[in-house]
């Protein structure tokens, strides 16, 4: 029997509508269970993003789905979906039991902002509370500011307003906070002169007559160098209180400024203070260098007894000077490490041994200083192979984990959260070393290496892992490269670095000073001028950019002052002219007399520093710096 073929036409419509039904339920079936498990094939980070902006129902489900996934992050799961259900009952007892399981926690620091939030929404008072509980744990600007902002719509002017003032230094509009919830001009003007806030001070004050006022302006005026004005407002306030101590020496400052220093001579003479006193001696050390010893001598402050010995020094009575460096070096302040050196650097010249050895014992006491290297009172070898000692091994897993989870959905903020606070807790060497370690890791040098810093300042003879953190070699490939540009040891740069900004890209001095290298604006155009290129003014926080700028600049001063590197770096601080105006001094005939008679204390304390990292640089990386 012979099979007939098949043809399209013997196929039944209601054959095909059958196969078309099937087909259509196996499609939807197959659409269904893509829908119910849509999320299981989605990564982290996309189920983070979606369930921010979901529906509270919706965001529940991706946050439960986040959290299978990511184990670590349950309680943030539990913390954000509760957050998203605000303000249910229970998602708010949600957020208080997260911010009583891990109190020192970036979890419930988030909660502690929800609850605050949502307190302040229902005007209810426990929001303080909250607010302050979140900022014991992290403070922050925008944070305080909305307190700030709460506390002034619940009537609390008073607490306002010190919020406000807390903060008028990276927020200059909270000074119209202040203006608003400072009721008494005063008060406002007193804490703004504080602040050097001058220009609103006087604005504060502005038609107000009290008595009161007269200080607060004379005071602002001086402070914004205008002293024929001052001298007119300190004189309206002596003709009020005739004897006011604050008033005459105000007064006579101004007379100073303007060039009439007999009449401030008289003002001070009858002053029995001892800012008085120490004003009168600056004003006569010329002309009566005995008298201004006298007074200097006498005086409580430690930078008088530092001005006694210039006196005497410069009149070459170099035996008086010995028991005054002496008890400055006993006494703990920022002189301490200069007047021991130069104790036992005259006391050399003068041949003296017991105060050679008094000087060298303070220097010892005083702890690892680069003047000390130099006195020959440290060994920086025998100092961190003590330090090599006693290994350890970090133990900080839990949170490194957790801080992982974090930074695969996108949260590096709370990732390095999760790092400081663990390390604020102190609770082991063995943490604060991972914290510290996960940090650098992640290339914040700045928060890892002031962990590190930290424990050494306690434990001086602590495991090498923690020196090599508190001095670590960010940036290497581009250090290196500029390093190799520029013909500078690149430990150099990272020494400067670390004391310039504590490698932080972002640091911004008082004086404008920018990033890793701390270039000045006028510094950057003109080396960009040099080098003949284009280099804008952003440029100054990008890494790459700031690091060969420093190095440039120390490739410079290296040439201009022939590889002396204490000269180098006292100009990277100072300026060429400084250096230059300060070897040229009479006073100075050799490298210990430049050391005493550079007149930047902030340039002695910086050659210090940097020359002490560098030291430390070359003991930890022998291999001349190459980055790991």
């Amino acid at each position: 029997m012979k099979l007939r073929e098949t043809r399209s036409s013997d196929w039944r419509p209601g054959r095909r509508r059958w196969l078309f039904v099937v087909a259509l339920v196996a499609l939807i079936a197959v659409a269904i269970t893509a829908w119910l498990f849509r999320d299981y094939a989605r990564s982290p980070q996309a189920l983070y993003l979606e369930a921010q902006t979901a529906r509270p129902e919706r965001a529940t489900a991706l946050y439960a789905r986040l959290s299978e996934k990511l184990p670590q992050l349950e309680e943030y799961a539990r913390l954000w979906a509760a957050a998203a259900a605000m303000p249910d009952l229970d998602a708010v007892r949600t957020l208080q039991a997260v911010a009583a399981y891990r109190p020192q926690s970036p979890a419930a620091h988030q909660a502690h902002i929800a609850l605050a939030r949502h307190l302040a929404s229902i005007e209810a008072p426990e929001a303080e509370e909250e607010y302050r509980a979140a900022l014991a744990l992290s403070d922050s600007v925008a944070l305080r500011l909305e307190l700030a902002r709460y506390l002034e719509e619940q009537g609390d002017d008073a607490a306002a307003y010190a919020e406000y003032l807390q903060i008028l230094d990276e927020r200059p509009d909270a000074f119209d906070g202040m203006r608003r919830t400072g009721k008494d001009p005063l008060a406002v003007a007193r804490d703004l002169n504080a602040a050097y806030y001058y220009s609103d001070a006087l604005e504060t004050l502005r038609g107000v007559e009290d008595p009161e006022a007269l200080p607060l302006r004379a005071v602002a005026l001086a402070g914004l160098y205008r002293h024929g004005e001052a001298e007119e407002a300190y004189g309206a306030w002596l003709d009020q209180t005739p004897d006011d101590s604050a008033a005459q020496l105000g007064l006579a400052q101004s007379l100073v400024q303007l060039e009439r220093s007999d009449e401030a001579l008289s003002l001070l003479q009858e002053l029995d203070t001892a800012d008085g006193q120490l004003a009168q001696a600056d004003l006569i050390a010329v002309e009566n260098p005995e008298g201004a010893v006298d007074l200097y001598t006498e005086s409580p402050y430690p930078i008088a007894w530092w001005s006694a010995t210039s006196l005497l020094e410069t009149q070459g009575r170099l035996t008086e000077t010995l028991p005054l460096y002496a008890r400055l070096g006993e006494s703990y302040n920022p002189l301490s490490d200069d007047a021991a050196y130069r104790l036992v650097t005259l006391a050399q010249r003068v041949e003296d041994p017991d105060a050679q050895a008094e000087g060298e014992a303070l220097l010892e006491g005083l702890g690892l200083s680069w003047l000390g290297l130099r006195a020959g009172v440290h060994d920086l070898e025998h100092e961190l192979a003590l330090a090599t000692a006693d290994p350890l091994v970090a133990a900080g897993g839990n949170i490194v984990e957790k801080a992982k989870a974090l930074e695969a959905i996108g949260r590096d903020d709370l990732a390095q959260m999760e790092l400081l606070l663990a390390a604020q807790a102190r609770r082991a060497p063995e943490v604060d070393l991972a914290m510290a370690e996960a940090l650098v890791s992640r290339d914040a040098y700045h928060e890892g290496q002031a962990i590190a810093a930290a424990y050494l300042e306690e434990q001086p003879h602590a495991p090498q892992a923690f020196w090599e953190l508190s001095y670590p070699r960010p940036y290497s490939v581009t250090v290196e490269a500029a390093a190799a540009e520029f013909d500078v040891d690149p430990r150099l740069i990272w020494a400067v670095m670390r004391e310039e900004s504590r490698y932080d890209p972002e640091a911004l001095s008082y004086v404008g000073a920018r990033g890793l290298m701390q270039v000045m604006p006028p510094t950057q155009a003109w080396i960009a001028e040099m080098l003949g290129e284009d280099i804008p003014p952003g440029d100054a926080f990008r890494p790459e950019a700031n690091i060969r700028m420093g190095a440039w600049f120390l490739h410079f001063l290296l040439d201009y002052y022939e590889d002396d590197l204490e000269l180098v770096v006292a100009a990277y601080n100072g300026g060429a002219g400084s250096v230059d105006g300060w070897l040229a001094d009479p006073q100075v005939s050799n490298r210990d007399d430049l050391l005493r008679w550079i007149s930047y204390g902030e340039t002695r304390e910086y050659l210090s520093r940097v020359l002490l990292s560098y030291e430390i640089y070359k003991e930890l990386y022998p291999d001349s710096g190459s980055g790991d």
